[in-house]
């Protein structure tokens, strides 16, 4: 739960808000849940020429989108329907272009927990909804990852993220914000379910085969290429990010933040310190 207004939490965190204009047209949509092969897709549709397709990595490194993100978040949750109408979209093209701007696909998290959002936004996207036959090993795999973001332990790291606005808006945006609302509250508790009922609701929306492909990494290349008119590639269908190489990238992506932080809370340390021995050197000649 957030206990700061969120005008306070941007003037001490806050970063530049661009206004960017989209470079490409926005093509491909990614919409299940992360550790579901997102990362071998992305590199995939490298491979198959779509220069950019944005992944979970791309939040954390510069330049972060996670204020942007939990922007996003706040807009869909909080704003209502104006009065006697039926819900409607609540994002729109324009509000994604701040964080997607110059990619030209989206996979991962927030792929997902936008989908019908994001497929209202860009009708023309292609949408693939990527899969995981085996749920009780995709489970572990998220709480070997993905898990330390459904917790918001109160650790050291959690007193170095209010000292660092890289890791304050890893906690804010992820943490506080989208995990427990996307999970429902807890991701250990309802992920399978969850995972269920996301798939379900794209399912839901109707969307025809030719723009919906249910695909699996398992699938490989040939119904990936069909949907989208490529060619396949004369290689191996690209496969990676097992959970160790995952907490490795995390670890040396957030080296400098953490570095960074440190040095924040010995100045101010130092600032507070010095402030105190003041103060109390003047009262003392006041007595």
């Amino acid at each position: 739960m957030n206990y700061v207004p969120d005008r306070a939490l941007h003037l001490i965190y806050g970063v530049p808000t661009p206004t960017p204009q989209r470079q490409k047209p926005m093509q491909v949509l990614a919409v299940r849940i992360s550790r579901s092969g997102t990362d071998s897709l992305r590199e995939a549709l490298h491979i198959l020429g779509y220069e950019h397709t944005h992944h979970g990595f791309d939040t954390i490194l510069p330049p972060y989108d996670l204020e942007n993100i939990y922007r996003l978040l706040k807009k869909k949750y909080n704003t209502p329907p104006p009065p006697g109408q039926p819900p409607t979209p609540k994002l729109t093209a324009s509000d994604f272009d701040t964080i997607l701007h110059s990619s030209v696909g989206v996979c991962d998290l927030l792929a997902a927990e936008f989908a019908p959002d994001l497929i209202t936004a860009y009708p023309d996207a292609k949408v693939i909804l990527n899969t995981r036959h085996d749920l009780d090993a995709w489970h572990t795999s998220m709480q070997n990852t993905m898990g330390y973001f459904d917790t918001n332990p109160l650790d050291w790291d959690w007193v170095k993220s209010w000292f660092c606005t890289e890791l304050f808006w890893v906690r804010q945006a992820t943490c506080r914000t989208l995990m427990p609302l996307f999970f429902r509250g807890s991701f250990a508790s309802n992920g399978v379910w969850v995972y269920r009922q996301h798939v379900a609701m794209v399912r839901g929306l109707g969307l025809g085969t030719d723009r919906l492909l249910e695909w699996s990494v398992e699938d490989g290349w040939e119904s990936l290429c069909e949907l989208l008119g490529r060619d396949v590639p004369a290689r191996e269908f690209p496969s990676g990010n097992p959970p160790d190489a995952w907490r490795e990238r995390i670890a040396r992506t957030t080296e400098a933040y953490r570095a960074r932080a440190v040095r924040n809370m010995a100045v101010f340390g130092a600032v507070v310190g010095g402030v105190l021995g003041v103060t109390g050197a003047w009262f003392a000649g006041c007595i």
